[in-house]
């Protein structure tokens, strides 16, 4: 029978094999470059010009904004080393970006617009970065430590 100072040591201990994607993928989801930059792109949209949206649907100044401080508080979460929390925002806030986007494009009284190529590129960085810290979040990441 082992000793206390076996249990001890071996009490905390798991190993979780990742194939070699896997492991590149826990890496980029665990970083928070990925969350500032698309909060880099959010604020970076929001100085295109009024013309742009003239002819096509792009999500409005204030969402723009708004989420570009939303990810870069995920951003900051992450670089403090939490990354179970900061995944966890990441991910919900990438798809409620996608719920109030679609609020907000169906509002319009007008005839429903093409999407602009900014508003593409928006949707697309925030599905990746939900895709991403999503595997994290909810795939990934097995026990909760903070239940041990």
């Amino acid at each position: 029978m082992p000793g206390p100072a076996e249990l001890g040591s071996q009490k905390g201990v798991q190993k979780q094999e990742f194939s070699t994607s896997s492991a590149t993928n826990q890496r980029f989801s665990q970083s928070s470059i990925p969350c500032f930059g698309l909060s880099a792109l959010f604020f970076a949209s929001a100085f295109f010009p009024p013309a742009l949206h003239a002819k096509t649907f792009t999500p409005p100044f204030v969402l723009r904004v708004g989420f570009g401080t939303v990810f870069a508080g995920a951003g900051y979460v992450l670089a403090s080393g939490d990354s179970r929390n900061g995944s966890g925002i990441a991910t919900a806030w990438s798809l409620s970006y996608f719920l109030i986007e679609q609020f907000t494009l169906g509002l319009e009284k007008t005839a429903r617009l093409p999407r602009s190529r900014l508003a593409i590129a928006l949707s697309g960085a925030t599905a990746a970065t939900a895709a991403l810290y999503g595997t994290e979040h909810f795939l990934q990441d097995g026990e909760d430590p903070d239940f041990n």
